[in-house]
């Protein structure tokens, strides 16, 4: 995973929509998703829409339903592997043929909420059977839970946390972040302390000092680039922490209070405190194919547990984990991302995918599934044997912090659903982004935004 992007276009995933509501069309032969192969209910996995499609995880998505079917005479699953950029398109093609899969996923809170209303609801299946959630942890459960439905079980958490390079802080003879959850000391304060002591200039200046160049810094105290404009301000504790709509999806509050105060706050962390990279700096190291962390140019960068297996190769630094700080109201919020499997709502034998999702997210598969995926398993039960496994690939870094992230994830989601998802983040993120480009006035920006948003939501409730 690399810095967040919108799976498809707010035009495209339109176009395909209108497409899915035209006449079928014959799905194609290897999109097949028969409802039955011999006496066994067919159950396809559709996997596409996030990770999943790298060579060494198809095999290992192969062997697991492999032991599946092993263990099943009545049900045969087997996963159907897309390209990323041509699974939107595939899915919603096959959906509007009449043959859809049994099980789209591993799916993001933003892939659920881009194809809402594709998701069959199954709350009735959970309350038939009295199934018990109650060894997933309560917030990933809240994640898929929806006024209307609730669109799957939990699988795996993506929890973020401060990564900070101890090099640098040795050499600037300052104190890592604590570890300690319950040190309200580590706030948004402290942070802005610490980070404007790692900036520097070429002469070794930090931006604390009177004859620091702004114009020549090579060393950033704190970066967040990778998330989009809802990612960032979920953390300033609005009201609807990371949902810029009320409850009812009518009336935007992008403007409130705490969003325009933490815009305020990256404005002046890039443009007066200069301890966060601006545009030029990001867009180098895009060319470059380098993320802020490796770079080895920023103290500390804020991201989540999917950066792990691909940031933390072969670095030439020392580092470890802190929690998120604090916020200005006293409240630590460490945004989430969320994996689930969804069950399309026109899919034929559903109580057989109902049955390969709960052997999915079990104990006896969770955790060998969220190493296919890299998620954290939602179940608190195999909590000790996940850090067990994850110990060994990270034996130097204080993996509680990962885990003790998870009791603080932003609900209402950075991700989850808003009526016309792709244009509302759209509008957000090209709005918010100005913020890298120079200085701005973040009660205008967002006053203005909140203008726009409210006009979608308007368009959007007018046709219902």
């Amino acid at each position: 995973m690399h810095r967040i992007t919108l799976l498809l276009s707010s035009l495209l995933i339109a176009a395909l929509l209108f497409s899915a509501c035209a006449a079928p069309a014959a799905a194609p032969a290897d999109e097949s998703a028969a409802p039955n192969s011999g006496d066994k209910a067919k159950v396809t996995v559709f996997v596409g829409m996030g990770t999943g499609t790298d060579p060494d995880q198809i095999q290992a998505q192969e062997d697991l339903a492999a032991r599946f079917n092993s263990s099943h005479d009545d049900i045969e699953m087997e996963f159907l592997i897309v390209p990323v950029e041509e699974a939107g398109e595939r899915f919603l093609a096959m959906m509007s043929g009449g043959n859809p899969p049994q099980l789209v996923g591993p799916n993001g809170v933003s892939t659920v909420a881009q194809f809402f209303d594709s998701w069959a609801d199954v709350a009735p299946l959970i309350e038939a059977e009295g199934f018990d959630d109650s060894d997933f942890y309560g917030p990933a459960v809240e994640l898929n839970q929806y006024p209307d439905k609730t669109v799957g079980l939990p699988l795996g958490l993506f929890p973020s946390f401060t990564f900070y390079n101890k090099d640098m802080f040795d050499a600037a003879g300052l104190d890592y972040p604590t570890h300690d959850f319950a040190d309200t000391s580590w706030n948004l304060d402290r942070l802005r302390e610490l980070a404007m002591e790692l900036t520097l200039d070429a002469n070794g200046n930090n931006a604390t000092s009177p004859d620091f160049d702004p114009e020549n810094i090579v060393q950033w105290g704190w970066d967040d680039a990778w998330t989009d404009a809802r990612g960032f301000l979920t953390r300033f504790g609005a009201p609807n922490v990371g949902r810029p709509a009320t409850e009812d999806y009518r009336t935007a509050v992008a403007n409130s209070e705490e969003w325009v105060y933490g815009l305020d706050w990256l404005n002046k962390a890039v443009w007066e405190d200069h301890f966060v990279p601006d545009a030029s700096v990001q867009e180098a190291r895009d060319a470059a194919g380098i993320d802020p962390f490796g770079s080895n140019q920023v103290a500390m960068f804020n991201s989540h547990t999917w950066f792990m297996s691909e940031g933390l190769v072969d670095l030439p630094f020392a580092y470890d984990f802190a929690p998120a700080p604090y916020n200005q109201q006293g409240k630590r919020i460490a945004r989430i991302h969320a994996d689930t499997f969804t069950i399309p709502k026109n899919a034929s034998n559903q109580e057989a995918a109902w049955a390969a999702l709960k052997w999915l997210t079990a104990p006896e598969q969770i955790v060998d599934v969220c190493l296919i995926y890299g998620c954290i398993p939602a179940r608190r039960s195999v909590a000790d044997e996940f850090q067990q496994r994850l110990a060994e690939k990270y034996p130097d870094a204080d993996l509680s912090v990962v885990f003790n992230s998870i009791d603080y994830l932003d609900n209402p989601n950075h991700e989850s659903f808003v009526p016309e998802w792709g244009r509302v983040n759209d509008l957000l993120n090209n709005n918010f982004s100005a913020v890298y480009l120079g200085p701005v006035d973040a009660q205008a920006v967002l006053d203005q935004t909140n203008q726009e948003l409210q006009q979608i939501f308007d368009d959007y409730w007018a046709k219902q």
